[in-house]
């Protein structure tokens, strides 16, 4: 293991050129917090309002401590600052604008964070960025909070993995979505159970631990990839054993207090056990010598990188001042359509209700079949212009469930078949509640383009903005109780209200704006 400090090195051995190259770095760092401030801000609050990133809170820190323990190789070598990190920097200020055009956060927080390597090397060139590779990309890697998207796919792999092993032990039991019925219960793999938190910080905690502990690249590589499937199979392990308490010594044991503290138990045992193990395969101590100082080439035309670099990242906060003003929010007032064959609009029941603030204008209502006692439910909510905060379709906070009602039992997608050959990509939820189970088809429409995938409404939205175009975003769901028949009687339910909705929309096309509804062209 390499020591991170060195006694005898002399701190005043150092190449001609770093006491310029670190001023400007500094004051680079210095215009980044200020001209980005609001982004700053919201990225600290995503970590302490999210339990999932409290974490994050030590990575700036760890990262800075790595990095000073490098000092001695970073400076045997004479600054070159780098035209390289002037693209990188112009590519990131596009990266954040867009995200603030967009009002979305991810970019913002993955610009702000990878700003700091793409300054080094317009700062002090690219073999400061290699001394310092592990540092920056840990940074990058583990303090943008990035591991929503994991949820989903955690729930089910803990679901899968906690029926296997109840089926193993002889434990009957039945899976249904992210359900889990035993003979005493009926057990959800919820949001906080999907392990996410653990995952995240076990393996921003394997990685450091494998670069500290490991000289060998193929060791550091075992490690981290250990340390991001131990904590999956331990979570997997967590609900299994939760749930053979609860079958075998009662529901007391396995719910409220106890299941806390059992789970933080575990994990922490999970921990300690993997990091004893990669203590036994450490690499021996290697000392660190003191590098000989290199001149190399001089700075003095390069220093024109600096300024430049400092221009760049004023230019986004600069643009996004310039459009900061308020915009104007269309009211829309939206009416139900007459379907063909459905009875309705009627009023909605109470057992789901999306959540989409901001919105132009929304409707909610009520269908009943003219053959039958089917009911579909449908939403539909409507922006204008360019997203922006308040008003922005795909956003934290707006849903297509109520979180605290409903729990996801599935999510996949399903071909919806229109007529005249057409057709869409509708997302489906199958949800579980207080009122019984509920499936929900969906989709959202950027003007005439319609995709059941969030990210690519967002690209839609980005493309029509960056060519001066604002769109119109719109999201279309339909929803109906999953009755004894099953999920296949409440898809053909759902399939056959969308083709006469579809038809019903389009017969409006002639006297009004075209209608965003799935299956129409541009």
């Amino acid at each position: 293991m390499k020591p991170l400090l060195t006694p005898t090195a002399d701190i005043s051995l150092r190449a001609p050129g770093w006491i310029a190259a670190a001023t400007a770095f500094a004051i680079a760092v210095i215009a980044l917090l200020v001209g980005y401030w609001q982004t700053v801000q919201s990225l600290v609050w995503a970590w302490g309002h999210d339990g999932t990133y409290q974490y994050a809170f030590l990575i700036f820190p760890l990262s800075l401590w790595v990095a000073f323990s490098l000092r001695h190789q970073l400076r045997a070598n004479a600054p070159a600052p780098s035209i390289w990190g002037l693209a990188a920097v112009a590519v990131l200020v596009f990266v954040w604008y867009a995200g603030h055009l967009l009002d979305v956060n991810l970019p913002q927080h993955f610009a702000l964070v990878a700003f700091f390597p793409a300054l080094v090397l317009a700062c002090w060139g690219w073999r400061a960025l290699w001394v310092l590779l592990f540092p920056l990309g840990y940074l990058v890697v583990f303090a943008v909070p990035w591991g929503d998207a994991l949820v989903g796919p955690l729930q089910d792999i803990t679901a899968h993995f906690a029926v296997r092993a109840l089926e193993l032990t002889g434990t009957p039991v039945l899976l249904n979505g992210r359900e889990i019925m035993t003979p005493s219960a009926v057990w959800m793999v919820a949001d906080a159970c999907s392990g996410v938190k653990f995952f995240i910080a076990c393996t921003a905690l394997g990685s450091l631990y494998a670069y500290l502990m490991y000289q060998r690249w193929w060791k550091r590589a075992v490690f981290v990839v250990l340390a991001a499937v131990a904590p999956v199979i331990a979570n997997g392990l967590r609900v299994y054993f939760t749930i053979l308490i609860g079958e075998t010594w009662g529901m007391k044991y396995a719910t409220g207090t106890d299941h806390m503290i059992f789970g933080w138990q575990f994990f922490g045992t999970v921990l300690l056990l993997l990091l004893l193990v990669g203590w036994f395969f450490r690499d021996n101590p290697v000392v660190r010598q003191v590098l000989p100082v290199h001149g190399g080439r001089s700075v003095g035309a390069r220093r024109v990188v600096w300024p430049v670099a400092l221009a760049l990242l004023v230019v986004g906060p600069a643009l996004a001042a310039r459009l900061a003003g308020p915009a104007a929010v269309e009211v829309l007032h939206l009416t139900a359509p007459t379907i063909a064959g459905w009875i309705g609009p009627q009023a909605s029941a109470d057992g789901w209700q999306p959540v989409f603030n901001g919105a132009a204008g929304q409707l909610r209502a009520a269908y009943r079949s003219v053959s039958g006692n089917d009911v579909v439910e449908l939403f539909h909510a409507v922006y204008t212009g360019k997203p922006r905060r308040g008003h922005n379709l795909i956003t934290h906070g707006n849903d297509l469930y109520d979180s605290a009602d409903l729990q996801v039992l599935s999510h996949t997608s399903r071909q919806v078949d229109l007529a005249g050959g057409r057709g869409t990509t509708a997302g489906e939820l199958w949800l579980a509640g207080a009122t019984g189970p509920r499936l929900v088809w969906y989709w959202y429409c950027v003007d005439n383009r319609c995709t059941s995938s969030p990210v690519l409404t967002k690209l839609l939205q980005a493309w029509d903005v960056l060519r001066g175009h604002m769109p119109r975003s719109s999201v279309w769901a339909l929803s109906s109780p999953v009755a004894s028949s099953g999920l296949d009687q409440a898809r053909t339910k759902l399939h056959a209200f969308a083709q006469a909705l579809h038809a019903a929309e389009a017969s409006n096309l002639q006297a009004q704006r075209p209608a965003d509804i799935a299956g129409n062209e541009p």
